[in-house]
């Protein structure tokens, strides 16, 4: 009986005394590992849109350098992964500050267009480009002119639906929408230009949506406001009218009675909208004649004396 009792004792013992050790040993290891130290810790200074990058999903985002003591994690691989291959351009991700830490490692504080996310990601060891978990991005694809067909090039536009939405559609943007990180409506009402005829002189889509963004301005008032970008599907093309070519002078044909016969448009190579028609000589303006413009009526008319 006495035999079991002091077995039992020896076995408790040795088990706690198991135990005891092995948390003795945790402890002597937590306080031995040591956490990197910030070396530096700058604002970027590279122009705004080359810092603008993508997650790769091969490192986590966290509240501050994710070797520091206290840093958790804003946001696993696996989110970032789903932001990267996003079809929201609000998941456009701003680098905007750069830390190097004792040990050399490169983190980038960068944040989501929409503001979702933010904090610290692991990028390499070189400050010179963005590596790690990021990878830089181009959030918008200038395609030039030659997208549009010359009939789209030539076309008058006005806002389908003018007014106060932020849809892409209604008013227009300084930069195609959340392209770049805080920039936002070149006008907040587009109803005061509801019967404007704009055209388009930039074209281009945005990466993550696919969609057609213009650049257009009134070439009546190249001051105005509202010039900027809108979704081309937001342009109502204005039905063309018989307009006279801006290297042309048109002449409308009138019998005797002063009654409407025919035109025609005289062209001048070289010529340009707004220049003087006629010809310079010594000083002298030669008048058109009858038989350059190789008229037979006995009256004509000139809609428009300059070209």
């Amino acid at each position: 009986m006495n035999l079991r009792v002091k077995r039992s004792i020896f076995l408790s013992v040795a088990v706690l005394g198991f135990t005891v050790g092995v948390g003795v040993q945790h402890a002597q290891d937590t306080s031995a590992k040591t956490y990197a130290k910030i070396a530096s810790n700058d604002k970027l200074t590279i122009p705004e849109s080359s810092r603008n990058v993508s997650f790769t999903g091969k490192k986590a985002l966290y509240t501050k350098v994710g070797t520091l003591k206290g840093a958790r994690v804003v946001a696993t691989k696996s989110t970032l992964r789903g932001l990267a291959i996003s079809s929201d351009s609000r998941s456009n991700v701003r680098a905007y500050r750069v830390a190097v830490t004792s040990r050399g490692s490169v983190y980038y504080k960068v944040v989501t267009f929409d503001g979702m996310y933010r904090g610290w990601i692991y990028s390499g060891k070189s400050t010179g480009y963005f590596g790690g978990g990021l990878k830089r991005y181009s959030t918008f694809i200038n395609q030039g002119m030659s997208a549009l067909s010359a009939d789209q090039q030539n076309a008058m536009y006005r806002i389908t639906t003018p007014g106060t939405r932020n849809d892409g559609k209604s008013v227009t943007y300084k930069e195609p929408s959340w392209t770049q990180y805080k920039v936002g409506r070149a006008i907040t009402d587009s109803s005061m230009y509801a019967n404007t005829n704009f055209r388009i002189n930039q074209v281009g889509i945005r990466t993550r949506e696919n969609d057609q963004w213009v650049h257009i301005y009134d070439p009546n008032n190249v001051n105005s406001p509202a010039t900027g970008w809108i979704l081309l599907s937001g342009l109502s093309q204005v039905p063309t009218v018989n307009q006279v070519p801006d290297n042309a002078i048109r002449v409308n044909l009138v019998d005797a009675s002063g009654k409407a016969v025919s035109s025609f448009d005289y062209p001048r190579v070289g010529g340009l909208k707004g220049a003087i028609f006629g010809t310079n000589v010594n000083g002298h303006w030669i008048q058109l004649t009858s038989q350059q413009l190789q008229l037979k009526f006995k009256v004509c008319s000139v809609e428009r004396t300059t070209i």
